[in-house]
């Protein structure tokens, strides 16, 4: 079960973005354990903007961007670097990657703040 949560952000600052993923199974709320997955981030013009786009800021596990710090309680930090925050983006996504399977984790409107 994806999460919605919007974000404020700055400007041109690199931000480190704290996450919680849970699950609903058993319960909704319930820590989802990362172990043995990936988790990839976006940042984007818009909801509707391809995740393919020149546009969009992209950060993997694989490339060091997005770091899972706890796995058995489903915690990881997204490491956006200022140069990906400017007030064109309005839209943020965190996806989990299991076993060729890909869910929606948490997204959200992003406000960038104009510094």
């Amino acid at each position: 079960m994806a999460t919605q949560q919007a974000i404020t952000l700055n400007e041109s600052n690199d931000e480190n973005v704290k996450l919680i993923i849970t699950t609903n199974v058993p319960t909704a709320g319930t820590a989802l354990d990362l172990t043995g997955m990936s988790l990839e981030a976006f940042v984007k013009p818009t909801r509707a903007t391809a995740d393919s786009d020149g546009a969009v800021w992209k950060g993997t596990t694989t490339g060091g961007q997005v770091v899972i710090t706890d796995a058995a309680n489903g915690k990881a930090t997204v490491s956006i670097p200022g140069s990906a925050l400017t007030t064109t983006q309005t839209w943020w996504r965190v996806d989990v990657l299991s076993g060729g399977l890909r869910k929606t984790a948490i997204y959200g409107a992003l406000t960038v703040t104009d510094l």
